[in-house]
């Protein structure tokens, strides 16, 4: 097995992952029924993110968190995305830059998890 080594193998990461997302029960649910999600767009988009993220192309522009606030998203959730993503990294790619992925997935669900927290103290005590 190969490390992710370019954009053909973030976008093979991207639409693996996603596939499992719309397939699985609750995160399916949330991407594809609440949100109804244009895949035709947000793919590519996707593919994006993660190459500046992997390998700072700076092709990525956008704000992820607002496009999640309104979701109904339960804490559960992230673990869910996240076990998700490391499943379909490891059953792909192995190395440096696929350990990296991992890990700032971690963090990207860390912190949407908490500022998502901290939006629904903050709206409880108005």
């Amino acid at each position: 097995m190969q490390d992710i080594r370019n954009d053909n193998d973030i976008e093979t990461l991207v639409h693996a992952f996603y596939d499992r997302v719309q397939e699985h029960e609750r995160l399916g649910y949330i991407f594809n029924d609440v949100a109804e999600v244009d895949w035709d767009k947000h793919l590519p988009n996707m593919v994006n993110f993660w190459s500046n993220v992997l390998f700072r192309t700076q092709r990525y522009e956008g704000r992820p968190y607002r496009q999640h606030v309104s979701l109904p998203i339960e804490k559960m959730d992230f673990e869910r995305w996240y076990k998700l993503f490391v499943d379909t990294v490891d059953q792909h790619f192995e190395g440096e830059k696929a350990e990296y992925a991992k890990e700032m997935a971690g963090k990207i669900a860390s912190s949407f998890s908490v500022r998502m927290e901290m939006d629904g103290e903050f709206e409880n005590n108005q």
